[in-house]
């Protein structure tokens, strides 16, 4: 006969980027946590593999980012400090650059985000591109805006660290071991999994594509993205792409139409479309096999702008995108439950970002308002 439910302050429902560094802020407060995941993280299941993961504080996106990206450079320094791992273990800056038309969503985009909160940035015409960086050959009508803080992150060494630091803690990681359904319970929340049900004060959603499932009520309009990630040999100057010598690099190659790679850190360089795949409603009927067709799709979209870049494919592996209908976050307590935090999707950009969303997780968990705005990230905006 089972016994009684196990009691905690909050459960944290998926353990990926954003699940892991909810953990670590709410055990950083000195609450009892309990994390459950369906795999063993860092695993290939759903959006936080890959790798190497971009970090720019000029964000393209919208300015409102700038402030939580500022922040996370900060935590991901603090996460490295107090792991143990060497200053670039987690976090490499490398710079980065932007690159297309000068009236494009990309380009106009990081301009405001500096002029609104004072970044620097270096803007730079075709020419200047190419005397910078050989192995880049943009169009002439394009141009570039590099930012000097941008860079990489080591996206299963970061979850990695943040399981770890939660751990080290007190959190209880339950792995394997996937949240089926949750209900309210009193004035808390009781959690089923296939080896029992747990209580606590409340619950965090950040299971990514899995979150629509978790919430039933109300039905969000949210769509899983099958994303392909490519890494080519350079055909040729290979030395071009490592990062001593090459920033992380993304590009609006065709009107509306966007790319981005990473440098080559000894496995090759890490290329992908950033957004235009395949929709699908759950993630179980996302087809997990790359296709020649996926390789070669890339490969044509870079061969006019980085024409070194057309050697062999060394590996690629699929992972999904979970996408609001604007492409902003979902961050906020559930419209029926306070003590419910709802923690994705991300829309594809969201990992730079995990160790401030789970401080705006704790706070929204202890009925406090965060210190930077995430108003646009609210769920009433997707129920209308």
């Amino acid at each position: 006969m089972m016994g009684a439910p196990a009691a905690f302050d909050v459960i944290v429902a998926g353990l990926g980027a954003h699940g892991s560094a909810a953990a670590v802020s709410l055990a950083r407060r000195g609450l009892s946590v309990a994390g459950f995941d369906s795999g063993t993280p860092p695993h290939a299941l759903g959006s936080s593999h890959g790798e190497t993961r971009m970090i720019r504080e000029l964000y393209a996106e919208h300015p409102a980012y700038v402030p939580m990206v500022r922040q996370a450079y900060r935590l991901w320094r603090r996460l490295e400090e107090s792991s143990g791992r060497g200053r670039g273990e987690l976090l490499r800056i490398t710079g980065g650059v932007t690159i297309g038309r000068p009236d494009s969503g990309s380009i106009l985009g990081v301009r405001r985000s500096s002029q609104e909160h004072g970044l620097p940035m270096e803007m730079l015409d075709a020419d200047e591109i190419r005397g910078r960086w050989p192995q880049f050959e943009p169009q002439e009508e394009m141009v570039g805006v590099y930012d000097p803080n941008g860079g990489v992150l080591f996206g299963e060494e970061c979850v990695r660290a943040q399981l770890e630091e939660a751990a080290r803690r007190g959190a209880r990681l339950h792995f394997d071991e996937p949240v089926r359904r949750w209900q309210p319970d009193g004035g808390g929340v009781k959690v089923f999994t296939d080896s029992g049900e747990y209580a606590a004060g409340a619950v965090v959603l950040a299971a990514g594509a899995w979150n629509r499932r978790l919430v039933s009520e109300p039905d969000l309009p949210l769509r899983v993205e099958r994303q392909v990630q490519v890494w080519f040999e350079p055909a040729g100057g290979g030395g071009l792409f490592g990062p001593d010598r090459c920033p992380n690099h993304s590009w609006e190659w065709a009107p509306g139409r966007l790319l981005y790679c990473q440098p080559d850190f000894g496995r090759g360089v890490k290329a992908g479309f950033h957004h235009d795949g395949e929709m699908y409603d759950r993630p179980e009927d996302v087809d997990r096999e790359v296709r020649l067709s996926d390789e070669q799709d890339l490969r044509d979209a870079i061969s006019g702008i980085l024409p070194r870049l057309g050697g062999r494919v060394l590996r690629s592996i699929v992972c999904m995108y979970t996408d609001t209908p604007d492409e902003h976050f979902l961050l906020d307590v559930h419209p029926g439950h306070p003590n419910v935090i709802i923690s994705s999707a991300c829309s594809g950009h969201g990992f730079k970002f995990s160790p401030a969303v789970g401080e705006a997780v704790a706070d929204l968990a202890a009925g406090r308002t965060p210190p930077y705005d995430i108003s646009m990230f609210g769920i009433q905006r997707l129920l209308g």
